[in-house]
């Protein structure tokens, strides 16, 4: 998979794809316009089971459509009282930047 951009509520995020030693795929989420100067984000993959030879079995490699899901989730988990964003006092969300800035 080539790496793609989406944005979720202003939020702009890159994901690619990378194939860990194990063989198994996992996708990197770099938050572009999020705290931390654009540096925050996050990774998934898939659980794999691996053979009592040490082999990996290959997993399917997650949706466009699922991977955009995982951003939606991380924006509104951060944003929520309670959230990962509580730790980031000094950075707003795009939304309200661009609403600061007009």
């Amino acid at each position: 998979m080539e790496p793609f951009e989406v944005i979720v509520d202003d939020e702009l995020f890159r994901v690619s794809e990378r194939r860990q030693p194990s063989g198994a795929l996992s996708y990197d989420f770099s938050w572009l316009n999020g705290p931390a100067e654009g540096t925050y984000g996050f990774n998934a993959s898939r659980h794999v089971a691996s053979s009592a030879e040490g082999t990996v079995a290959c997993m399917p490699s997650i949706t466009r459509d699922d991977l955009v899901e995982e951003v939606r989730s991380l924006v509104k988990g951060f944003y929520e009282p309670g959230g990962m964003g509580e730790d980031f006092p000094d950075h707003l969300s795009a939304s309200s930047r661009r609403r600061n800035a007009i």
